[in-house]
């Protein structure tokens, strides 16, 4: 009853201006994100789920009912191919000193991070970004790695190219009395003079279209013993990493948020799945049509009970009526246009390749002309080169991910870092390229003296240049005394 009251008086401060209050989180003064950038994402969320309203269509009765929408969720297939491509389980990520290297493969482990990273990396491509927020895990004492969409994470202080504050949203539900009521929690990450700050805002709603009234965070129990306020030393980073799809975000130049795959491309998404529909509706029906005159339609009530007799399924359009003075009924087999329909989705997949930076023939309706992984590489493909740009963001991600990591560590005692180590990412570009391949290429550059041994080793075998140093002095070690002056100069720096 106390709460109730307090609850009251919070929303009558709230409308007086009082007490602060959201409609929505982009109301919020830290905020500076347009509102219609997330009105853009939550779009590509739903066409992502696969969501679509039922297909009204007229019966047999000459009466409007609804039919499930079939669809293709071509949206999926394409973010998930991309992420595959990007992110696999052969990726391998390494630091340069043993004792570190055996804390982080522990932490990866116990999130089972390759296989969870991979599977949100395919949502966050779909509709707009993603993000790790790595946090201690106090229950636990350990650290955990948290993932957040595009959709509940807001900008606070950056430029077009990098986010340095930024807040995250976490939405709880709970019934309170008969009433659902919905919490946020707005988890603020900010800079003040080279500091870094976690500041906490808690946000009660009886409305699920609104943030609602800000209320203290021990209105939830789960929040209890969370601060308002915490100072976070010793970073030199955010606690969180933000990874964008590659490309300029032409939908509003100056945002800081990515475009998902779904964005440039969601007029041709939509036609696929609507020309799809009316194939498999069309496949149905590919049965018999008839034709009757009006008569024949004409309901028929049973003596006994005076309920109505159908004659014909009205569920489907197979029965059709036509007006005729004369009775008549005739049937006909109409042929089904399995051909055009196909060539039309493969049509729209064309366009849809060339939208999201794939080769043409890379999907396929049919089941023809997919590109293998070794045409990809050797035609200096788009897909390669889309492959290629995102991989570029998803290394600088993870090593930011790693600093993370070892910073949050040693501010909770957990391990103790080195200031300096070498942060190693091996994408398994063996998928694209043949090993032999690639160490003859490595080869003729070093023979041309056109790059160092040093740096071929990290290449081909994907190590940090530390390693890479070790590895050297052991093959100068025992091919040094067999070597010519002149080839044994060549072992030695760059």
């Amino acid at each position: 009853m106390f709460e109730r009251l307090k609850n009251m008086f919070r929303k009558g401060g709230a409308s007086m201006g009082i007490i602060e209050s959201l409609n929505e989180i982009t109301d919020h003064p830290k905020i500076s994100v347009d509102s219609a950038e997330y009105l853009r994402i939550q779009d590509n969320k739903r066409i992502y789920k696969n969501i679509f309203e039922q297909v009204k269509y007229l019966n047999s009765d000459g009466n409007y009912v609804k039919r499930d929408f079939h669809s293709l969720n071509v949206s999926k297939i394409i973010a998930r191919k991309l992420s595959k491509l990007v992110f696999n389980d052969g990726c391998s990520i390494s630091v340069d000193k043993e004792d570190g290297d055996e804390f982080l493969q522990k932490v990866f482990n116990s999130n089972k991070f390759r296989k969870n990273f991979g599977e949100e990396l395919e949502a966050g491509y779909a509709i707009g970004g993603l993000v790790l927020r790595p946090y201690y895990d106090e229950a636990h004492d350990t650290i955990k790695i948290a993932y957040c969409r595009a959709d509940t994470f807001y900008s606070l202080e950056s430029n077009t190219n990098d986010i340095s504050e930024a807040a995250i949203a976490t939405v709880t539900q709970v019934v309170e009395g008969k009433q659902n009521i919905r919490y946020t929690l707005l988890e603020f990450h900010e800079w003040e003079n080279g500091s870094y700050f976690i500041r906490n805002e808690l946000y009660r709603s009886e409305n699920e279209n609104q943030v609602g009234v800000k209320v203290p965070l021990t209105s939830l129990s789960k929040y209890e013993t969370l601060q308002e306020e915490v100072e976070m030393k010793g970073f030199t980073r955010p606690i969180f990493v933000y990874i964008k799809l590659a490309g300029k975000n032409n939908f509003d130049i100056s945002s800081s948020l990515s475009l998902g795959i779904i964005d440039n491309a969601k007029r041709q998404l939509l036609d696929i799945n609507e020309k799809y529909d009316q194939f498999m509706r069309e496949i149905e029906e590919a049965g018999r049509k008839i034709i009757a005159s009006e008569a024949f339609f004409k309901a028929r009530y049973d003596k006994e009970t005076g309920r109505p007799m159908m004659r014909f399924a009205s569920d489907t359009s197979v029965f059709q009526t036509m007006k005729s003075e004369e009775p008549f009924i005739n049937e006909f087999a109409p042929a089904l246009r399995a051909t055009e329909f196909i060539d039309s989705i493969n049509f729209i997949l064309r366009t849809i390749e060339l939208e999201t930076g794939f080769s043409s023939g890379t999907f396929s309706f049919d089941g023809q002309s997919v590109k293998t992984a070794t045409e990809i590489i050797s035609e200096n493909s788009e897909t390669f080169s889309t492959r290629s740009d995102n991989v570029l963001i998803v290394e600088e991600a993870l090593k930011e991910l790693v600093v993370t990591i070892f910073e949050l560590a040693n501010s909770y005692d957990l391990f103790d870092a080195p200031e300096k180590y070498g942060i190693n990412i091996d994408f398994d570009d063996g998928v694209f390229q043949s090993q032999d391949a690639k160490a003859d290429y490595y080869g003729k550059l070093t023979t041309m003296q056109l790059t160092s041994r040093k740096r071929v080793i990290q290449k081909i075998q994907g190590v940090t240049e530390d390693e890479a140093d070790k590895i050297l002095a052991e093959i100068k070690e025992e091919q040094a005394p067999n070597l010519s002056p002149t080839d044994a100069s060549m072992y030695g720096g760059e």
